[in-house]
């Protein structure tokens, strides 16, 4: 959209106005199972809902309130906007716009561009209660808004690249795919960005070796991938005397990106020949449905946000109350121009150090609000306890469905490090095993192996099968507790 990194702030307020009340009342309210409920359960007019600031009288939505429950597997259908083909004329005196007349629907091209709109085409995973996952249904029409999206944040991480950059630009995707959110992020940017990209689906998928030759051999000028894995990756290639000479810009996402990482992948770079490598990264979420750019300065600048696609607010973790710019406080993100599933004020438990600027940014120049690159998960007692491992999102609580449910498990322990205690390295994984005594042994480490890689969708490092002396001490030398059964020795 022109003029999506120039507008001024009283532009975005007005914009976002509009859009946000159009938003619930033609698209929301109609079609949306939970938010109509809610609406009317809570007594909320959401023809009141006429600004951003009244987005305050809606309660959040949390990871809690998406996810399946046992006996409703069907839970997160819920949160879709669901018109219904054979439903579409709307009650014009509640102000809701029809989308499709009965007339129309006959015509195959009105009803294609109803489902392209409307219709799920694409689930993406994220955590869920115990090992249960959370698909979020993506339409045609919000792979478009991706796509734009993407080519917004290659506009953004390219800030700083030579002046050759977009004639010559040939991209490496190394994000894990396909249900990895990032992963699409990549493909569907590129796509937007018309840059050639080789999207190898991540290490899992083609080995180090492989990619590192693809590398050398299509020679991108960007590369893009999980922090960890591309620092690893990267080292390896410093290690074996590669030639990376034409890597102009390094984009990772998925994960947090430390100061440290930047450094220490730009020193590898420019081992390999790169001059003057630009090291920034993206942030995004499954909910949101896309990532953001940072610009790469020296130092980052905060991510760039699209506040035609979205609305943000930064709460206090504790009481919910929306801070001002430049606070600290937890990211609360609205979908307004979204199908599929959709959320208000979702708040995504990462805690923003700084909070968000609406000043212009000082290396590119746009002026969209930016959030802090300085991020945090929150801490909460629920039953989702959730961090990044390898890139996903994933409820530590899992690891107890996963393994208390395994009849041959008397008791087990998970530990999380990073590789090489590098602070910038690769997570590593590992599960310690005590069998019961009437338990099946053989084979029980690649059974766990495979229940964990199908549930979590990552595959441990190491699982130990222990005996019950040594797994006692283990739990004892923390306490003996429930919380000693999880581990997270990475800070």
């Amino acid at each position: 959209m022109p003029g999506w990194d120039t507008w001024s702030a009283e532009e975005i307020s007005a914009m976002q106005d509009s859009a946000l009340n159009a938003f619930i009342n033609e698209r929301v309210y109609p079609f949306h199972p939970h938010y109509r409920r809610l609406f009317d359960e809570s007594g909320i007019d959401p023809a009141g809902v006429k600004s951003v600031a009244d987005l305050q009288k809606l309660p959040f939505t949390q990871k809690e309130d998406i996810a399946p429950y046992t006996d409703d597997p069907d839970h997160p259908r819920h949160f879709v906007l669901e018109p219904g083909f054979d439903k579409v004329k709307l009650h014009k005196s509640k102000g809701w716009v029809p989308q499709m007349t009965d007339t129309e629907a006959a015509g195959g091209a009105a009803e294609q561009d109803f489902r392209e709109e409307y219709q799920p085409v694409l689930p993406m995973f994220t955590t869920g209660r115990t090992a249960e996952p959370t698909p979020f249904f993506f339409t045609m029409y919000d792979l478009e808004r991706m796509k734009e999206a993407g080519r917004r944040l290659a506009s953004v991480v390219a800030s700083r690249a030579p002046e050759t950059y977009d004639r010559s630009v040939v991209a490496v995707n190394n994000f894990p795919g396909p249900s990895h959110l990032a992963y699409w992020v990549a493909l569907t940017g590129a796509e937007g960005a018309a840059i050639t990209t080789v999207n190898t689906g991540g290490g899992p998928v083609l080995g180090n070796e492989r990619i590192l030759n693809i590398i050398e051999r299509v020679r991108p000028t960007l590369f893009m991938g999980l922090p960890g894995y591309t620092y690893d990756l990267l080292r390896m290639a410093a290690a074996e005397g590669r030639d990376f000479s034409d890597l102009q810009i390094v984009a990772m996402g998925g994960d947090r990106i430390t100061q440290g990482a930047r450094e220490k992948i730009a020193a590898l770079l420019e081992e390999m020949g790169a001059v003057d490598p630009v090291v920034t990264g993206a942030y995004g979420c499954t909910e949101m449905k896309y990532a953001w750019g940072d610009c790469g300065d020296d130092e980052s600048r905060g991510y760039h946000t699209y506040p035609d696609m979205e609305i943000i607010e930064v709460v206090d973790p504790e009481s919910g109350k929306v801070l001002g710019e430049g606070e600290t406080g937890e990211l609360v993100v609205t979908n307004i121009d979204a199908r599929g599933s959709v959320v208000l004020r979702y708040r995504t438990g990462d805690i923003l150090v700084g909070g968000y600027s609406l000043g212009q940014c000082p290396c590119c120049g746009r002026t969209m609000p930016r959030i802090s690159s300085a991020i945090s998960r929150r801490a909460v007692a629920t039953e989702f306890a959730l961090t990044k491992i390898k890139g996903n999102l994933v409820n530590l609580n899992a690891f107890a469905s996963i393994l208390n449910q395994n009849v041959d498990i008397l008791e087990w322990q998970v530990e999380l490090r990073k590789r090489n205690d590098d602070p910038d390295d690769i997570d590593e994984v590992s599960v310690f095993l005590c069998p019961t005594s009437v338990g099946e042994v053989a084979g029980l480490r690649e059974r766990i192996i495979d229940s964990v890689r199908t549930n979590l969708e990552f595959t441990p490092d190491k699982v130990v099968v222990t005996s019950y002396e040594e797994m006692a001490e283990r739990l004892a030398r923390e306490g003996g507790t429930k919380s000693a059964q999880i581990l997270d020795l990475r800070s």
